[in-house]
């Protein structure tokens, strides 16, 4: 098993933020559930930020990092709310 499919494989099973920051980065795009809402993350543009896509509306972030500290699920901060997402797919 590569590098590569050990850190998804990491993701998919404990939702790690590590994980999740390197499947980002390396241009994998994630749709997940949270309180019962679909959201995308992915990166966007020829700057490579990241974007956040949720209710009707976008955050953008400069990287992950950012998102991480920054974004918001239905009034609840990332890193919260991520505890009990449900991944869906993983592109």
């Amino acid at each position: 098993m590569s590098i590569h499919d050990e850190i998804v494989r990491e993701l998919l099973e404990t939702k790690s933020l590590a994980a999740l920051i390197y499947a980002i980065e390396r241009g994998r795009e994630l749709e997940f559930r949270c309180e019962g809402n679909l959201y995308f993350l992915s990166r966007h543009g020829p700057q490579q930020g990241v974007s956040l896509w949720g209710g009707g509306r976008e955050q953008r972030f400069a990287c992950m990092e950012r998102l991480l500290e920054q974004a918001v699920l239905g009034g609840v901060p990332f890193r919260t709310a991520w505890k009990s997402a449900q991944i869906v797919t993983l592109f």
